[in-house]
């Protein structure tokens, strides 16, 4: 190998080299950019859950377990079929939930 193809060789070297350097800055950044959309969709998630979350301890707390089976019954003996129905469907989901 004479000395011209061993410096074309070496150009092409560095032009590679340089090529792999600008993608891997370029992968850097989308990953970056995922991360950040990915922590701040969880974020908005885990606010939400924590909003939610309150909402329910601040139920307990306003309602005692008398005035919420007076509500139930309330509402069971206003739409006996749709309580039945809601009584089987929730059944199911818990046995589904309860014997994996």
């Amino acid at each position: 190998m004479n000395e011209q193809e061993y410096q074309e060789l070496q150009g092409n070297l560095m032009e590679k080299a340089e090529h792999l350097k600008q993608r891997a800055c370029e992968i850097e950044q989308q990953v970056s950019t995922n991360i950040n959309e990915l922590m701040s969709n969880t974020a908005e998630k885990l606010d939400k859950a924590a909003e939610k979350m309150h909402t329910t301890a601040a139920f307990f707390r306003n309602n005692n377990v008398s005035k919420m089976k007076e509500d139930v019954s309330t509402i069971v003996r206003k739409n006996p079929g749709r309580s039945l129905l809601g009584a089987i469907a929730i059944g199911f989901l818990l046995g589904k939930v309860l014997f994996r």
